[in-house]
């Protein structure tokens, strides 16, 4: 199924779409052996205690990803996800449940681009917002 989302036909304010999901053992798992980072602090729980964290947490891999799903089924097939700038302010870690959202905070035209600006977030249940980011994407334009 082929789906567009066009520049005139977002506005700002708009929500990007939202998913929530528990971190727990199984994820932890997978996203260790498919990113093969193996750093003890992705699937040890008493190394990542001792170095300050909850438990066991996702690594930066998979925070981008989980950001940047909500802003590709956002955009459509069409649109392109220009930059994505994110911080790691808090673990998401074993057991948390996160929920990653967004929304638009403006469009541009730029360089012939059609822009549009977002504000991106992942929050848990534990310590609120604890990725915040944010980024560009291209659209494409029903007048171009």
């Amino acid at each position: 199924m082929n789906r567009n989302v066009y520049w005139e036909d977002v506005k700002e304010g708009d929500a990007l779409p939202s998913y929530s999901m528990e971190i727990t053992t199984t994820l932890i798992v997978d996203q260790v052996s498919g990113s093969q980072d193996y750093n003890l602090m992705h699937h040890d729980t008493a190394f990542a205690r001792r170095q300050g964290a909850p438990d066991a947490y996702v690594n930066t891999g998979f925070i981008e990803a989980l950001l940047s799903r909500s802003l590709t089924d956002f955009m459509g097939d069409a649109g392109f996800l220009k930059k994505l700038k994110h911080q790691m302010r808090r673990f998401n870690a074993l057991g948390d449940t996160i929920k990653v959202a967004g929304k638009v905070t403006g469009k541009r035209v730029e360089g012939g681009e059609y822009l549009v600006d977002c504000e991106v977030w992942i929050e848990n249940n534990r310590d609120g917002v604890s990725v915040p980011g944010t980024a560009i994407l291209r659209l494409p334009s029903k007048g171009a």
